[in-house]
């Protein structure tokens, strides 16, 4: 993980801080404005951790970090919660209040993995954008 790793509290207001977070990250990495829009709106979705993973457990930590190597960015958003199964493909439009952030982290970058961790427990979702462009 970079440098500016961060812990947030599972608070709402912990969304703007995320924002400010990936600002710096866009600006350490050089990216250009089209760049900096997906990985903001990546982040937004991811660090509905907040709300989807911790259940807005102020007790619950949202962790952020990240990483740049080999042509690539990774940031890496990790939940203190019980973790999920990642959803296959559904047909139709999904119109409920809910479940639609992982299939816009799709799309905003270029891929992404979801890793259930042990220690400390939680989910790491991890979007990565590809820099050699």
């Amino acid at each position: 993980m970079g440098t500016e790793a961060i812990e947030l509290p599972s608070r709402v207001a912990s969304l703007a801080e995320v924002e400010t977070w990936g600002d710096a990250v866009a600006e350490a990495c050089g990216l250009g404005e089209g760049d900096r829009h997906r990985l903001g709106l990546a982040l937004h979705e991811a660090a509905n951790a907040v709300l989807h993973g911790n259940g807005a457990d102020p007790a619950k930590r949202v962790r952020l970090g990240w990483a740049r190597g080999e042509g690539r960015l990774l940031v890496t958003v990790g939940d203190e919660g019980d973790g999920f199964t990642r959803p296959g493909p559904a047909p139709g439009t999904n119109l409920t209040g809910s479940g639609r952030g992982l299939i816009l982290i799709g799309h905003f970058t270029d891929g992404y993995r979801v890793t259930p961790r042990d220690d400390p427990p939680g989910t790491d979702v991890v979007p990565v954008f590809d820099l050699s462009e």
